[in-house]
């Protein structure tokens, strides 16, 4: 299956550079056709003028889509298809665009923003593993916030940015414009999976315990009011994805977004189970990319509710001289991932 071509590269570019990759094609296939013929006669064939063709005819200043393509084709990319050994390394780079990376508005860069600095690396060393070393020169950090703990890792490098424009990531401020999981991620297990990994390190919220229970847990994406629909069928992909993991998700909250957002914005959450069995489903079987302090936060998480039923195992072991599996249903808890039996 094709994912995209050469011309879907073109694409990416305005009308004018389209239309000059049109007349250096229908350039090619008159000359390969008359192969007497010289520049300035193909000129006037096309009805333009003899400057573009001469440089053609040196193999010189070529439509800039058309460089752009035949760089990626350098690097096996183009054309794209679905058995392209790259394409889980590809869709995992994606997944992050529709999180905390993205692509800016004016296709001056694609980025990464982290309080992690081995998150970035982590990306800068992807997008080296699949375009080459010679895109190194084209990386910088940038490092603000109150505190100097907000990281943002960018590269300025042209044809990565068409490349994955050409992918649908999204383009500029996610909030105003809509959201679509390109179909072809849901062709290729390897490759769904390394998307949503990477969309989940950026977007998942993870709980705290708090007194013996944990706060939210959840997934959250935001939108402008006019995007509900297309933010509703979002989370419901979502939903049923990480349900084919066996993780438990309830419904999907919408409320008025805080800090980060305008106030005419919407933050959508699919509320997660917090069940310590289908925390440690989550934790087990959706690794987050790009994010090493949310695994860590679910585990401590985890720990602490474990504590706290532990005791309570223990306290009711006591007060009750009931079997261990009376007491674990009391607990909300099927014994067999949890080792209470050991207390």
């Amino acid at each position: 299956m094709l994912i995209i071509s050469e011309q879907d590269i073109i694409n990416t570019y305005n009308a004018r550079q389209q239309e000059q990759c049109r007349l250096y094609y229908e350039y090619k296939k008159i000359k390969q056709e008359n192969t007497d013929f010289g520049y300035k006669r193909i000129a006037k064939l096309l009805g333009h003028s003899y400057g573009k063709t001469r440089w053609w005819h040196a193999k010189k200043h070529l439509p800039i889509p058309i460089q752009t393509a035949e760089w990626l084709k350098s690097k096996n990319l183009i054309p794209l298809y679905l058995d392209n050994e790259k394409l889980p390394l590809i869709a995992k780079i994606l997944g992050a665009t529709f999180g905390d990376g993205g692509i800016d508005k004016n296709l001056n860069m694609i980025f990464l923003s982290s309080s992690e600095m081995k998150a970035l690396e982590d990306f800068k060393l992807d997008l080296i593993n699949l375009f080459g070393k010679e895109i190194e020169t084209n990386f910088d950090i940038r490092i603000g916030g109150i505190n100097k703990t907000s990281h943002c890792i960018r590269n300025t490098n042209r044809n990565i940015i068409r490349f994955f424009k050409a992918l649908n990531a999204p383009i500029g401020n996610k909030t105003k414009q809509e959201i679509f999981i390109p179909k072809w991620i849901e062709l290729d297990s390897k490759t769904e999976d390394q998307f949503y990994f990477s969309f989940f390190g950026s977007e998942v919220g993870i709980p705290r315990c708090r007194g013996g229970q944990s706060n939210s847990f959840d997934i959250a994406i935001g939108g402008s009011p006019e995007f509900h629909t297309n933010r509703l069928l979002f989370m419901e992909k979502i939903k049923v994805y990480i349900s084919t993991k066996g993780i438990n998700s309830g419904k999907i909250s919408i409320n008025t977004s805080k800090s980060g957002f305008s106030q005419n914005t919407y933050l959508y959450r699919l509320l997660i189970s917090t069940n310590v069995e289908n925390m440690l489903t989550f934790l087990y079987n959706l690794p987050l990319n790009y994010c090493y302090y949310k695994t860590d936060k679910l585990k401590n998480t985890i720990d602490d509710l474990l504590r706290v039923k532990r005791e309570r195992f223990v306290e009711l072991k006591g007060m009750y001289r009931q079997n261990d599996e009376k007491i674990l249903r009391k607990l909300n808890i099927k014994g067999k991932e949890i080792p209470f039996r050991a207390v």
